[in-house]
């Protein structure tokens, strides 16, 4: 008997920081009839909310999603989360909007997320005794226990309480996406190492440019809290059979102005072409990927920033590939004798390619003005990788 699949259209309410507000969050979920049987998949956009590709991909995929359900093709459950924060959607100040630092705590949306392998084993550290040999018996335990965990926190902040709405339901998922945007960019992905070759197809799926490994970047952004829960208990508890790690990547789809009809339709296309290609709808490709170049570590991505205030003029474009010492950019500078004479010339500091530059031209010190992804670990790249 043909499977049917239910769709739900939910919202949560948040309190807001301030008296008489709410914050609205709403998701699609696509509900197999034995969802039990079936993996989960976590999609979300907006989770810096002044980042739209994402916004619009999903909306389509959505619709993709929809008519999959009517075909009965659906093989998984779907949480799909088109704008995941409202909070930042509703900062808009003097006609113009910023959605990537809560305005209330002042922190990244996307930074300082919980580490969940650190908490359990801080607070639930007498559930996890009960671990077995039995990989899907641990497997349940450990979700069980983060599940416990996150029930049991108090948040206090609109923040923090639209924090853990979102994780009540991606821990119970097996594949969770964050997609995103840089600045002005190529596509994108980073995630851990663990999951790579293994997941090589979704950048080729994706059509990324550039793939970027790190286990820990040191900002604790949201797609490294599903993989490293599993990785962290793998170490902790090495005579235990503890199952893998699940896939969860961020997906940066190019550049904030790069919202339009028929690039981010393709995309949604591409998703679903991913889910198709590992088993989670079950319809014909008829598509295919191109080849994507193979992962590299993040700590070999040179972020430049800049020294001096000015305007930035760009002598590369984005996907170009450059050598070390190569002349990338000079920055006008509008201090000094020779204010508006002088150009202060920009050397790459690594051989790779160039995924990411700035839309707007006027920088400032200590501003990242492009990012070449290398080869060759640097130096200088330890600690925290990530920008604020």
């Amino acid at each position: 008997m043909e499977a049917r699949i239910s769709i739900e259209h939910n919202t949560i309410q948040i309190s807001a920081d301030t008296a008489g507000t709410l914050y609205n969050l709403s998701y699609y979920h696509f509900i197999p009839d034995n969802k039990g049987e079936y993996p989960k998949i976590f999609l979300q956009a907006g989770l810096h909310a002044d980042e739209q590709p994402g916004t619009l991909i999903l909306h389509y995929l959505l619709e993709m999603l929809e008519r999959a359900d009517k075909s009965g093709q659906l093989n998984a459950e779907f949480f799909v989360f088109p704008m995941v924060n409202p909070i930042g959607l509703a900062q808009i100040s003097n006609h113009h909007h910023s959605g990537r630092f809560d305005f209330s705590t002042g922190l990244n949306f996307n930074r300082n997320w919980p580490d969940l392998a650190t908490c359990i084993l801080n607070d639930e550290r007498q559930t996890l005794q009960k671990l077995t040999q039995d990989k899907r018996k641990n497997k349940n335990i450990i979700i069980s226990t983060a599940r416990s965990w996150i029930a049991n926190q108090t948040p206090v902040t609109a923040l923090e309480k639209l924090r853990f709405e979102i994780m009540k339901i991606a821990i119970e998922c097996n594949v969770v996406l964050d997609l995103h945007c840089d600045v002005d960019a190529t596509n994108h992905i980073y995630i851990v190492p663990q999951l790579m070759p293994e997941y090589q197809d979704l950048a080729n799926w994706m059509g990324s440019k550039v793939t970027l490994t790190a286990e820990n970047s040191g900002g604790g952004s949201f797609d490294e809290v599903w993989p490293r829960l599993w990785i962290d208990l793998q170490r902790f508890y090495p005579d235990k059979p503890i199952p893998p790690p699940v896939l969860s990547a961020t997906l940066e789809y190019r550049g904030l102005i790069d919202v339009e009809e028929k690039l981010n339709r393709k995309d949604a296309e591409n998703l679903i072409g991913f889910f198709i290609s590992r088993g989670f709808l079950n319809s014909e490709l008829n598509i295919s990927p191109h080849v994507m170049p193979q992962a590299l570590p993040f700590n070999a991505t040179q972020i430049i920033k800049a020294e001096f205030s000015g305007l930035i003029i760009y002598h590369v474009n984005l996907g170009d590939k450059v050598d070390e010492g190569d002349l990338i950019a000079s920055i006008l500078l509008f201090d000094g004798p020779n204010a508006f004479r002088n150009k202060v010339p920009i050397y790459a500091g690594t051989s790779g390619v160039v995924f990411s530059l700035m839309l707007q031209k006027y920088i400032w010190k200590g501003e990242p003005l492009a990012k070449i992804a290398g080869k060759k670990p640097l130096s200088d790249r330890n600690g925290v990788l990530l920008e604020a």
